[in-house]
């Protein structure tokens, strides 16, 4: 039989046990955190579907040289909408050289390139185009093929063009031979 005694005793350890467990359950750690970072990558690219071969069988001197099919040109690109635009550059590395045949050229002055069946053929002796800390093309030997404005829209986005090239030999004449030089192309955001 329990006594007075025992039971007080009982119910003491009861209670001391029931007060450990409630003064812990309240209980917290520091807080750990984890830093995540991830990031996307601008991507801005040319690609020459067609024509990257140009030839003219038979060079005409005093006369306008246009080539058969155009250069057809893909630009693509995936960037922040704060760049103002997208721009498409043709140069060639040396303007005074940009055809070569032995010890004679044909200027970059002489040959001429447009986007699209329509306008005037613009000849390749701008200057260099600067986005940033970045630039494109060769001072007197480059072309701006087009300038694409960016939106938050087309941000990520691409065009195709015709780029259509001529030789214009008005007023001149080259020594007989073959000619070969290298047209450059590349983009730049501003």
């Amino acid at each position: 039989m329990l006594t007075a005694r025992s039971l007080r005793n009982a119910l003491l350890a009861t209670l001391l046990v029931a007060g450990s467990a409630s003064a812990q359950s309240g209980l917290l750690s520091g807080t750990a955190t984890v830093t995540i970072n991830a990031t996307k990558q601008a991507t801005l690219s040319v690609t020459i579907n067609s024509g990257a071969t140009q030839t003219l069988a038979a060079l005409t001197d005093n006369a306008l040289n246009n080539f058969a099919t155009p250069v057809n040109i893909t630009t693509a690109w995936d960037i922040n909408p704060s760049a103002a635009a997208v721009v498409l550059v043709g140069y060639f590395t040396t303007p005074a050289q940009a055809l070569v045949n032995g010890t004679n050229f044909i200027t970059t002055s002489r040959v001429r390139g447009r986007v699209g069946v329509a306008g005037a053929f613009n000849p390749f002796t701008g200057g260099v185009v600067t986005g940033g800390a970045s630039s494109v093309g060769v001072a007197g030997g480059s072309l701006q093929i087009f300038s694409q404005g960016i939106t938050g829209v087309n941000r990520n986005s691409s065009r195709t063009d015709d780029l259509y090239l001529q030789i214009d030999l008005v007023g001149t004449t080259t020594v007989p031979g073959t000619y070969a030089g290298t047209l450059n192309l590349r983009a730049i955001t501003q």
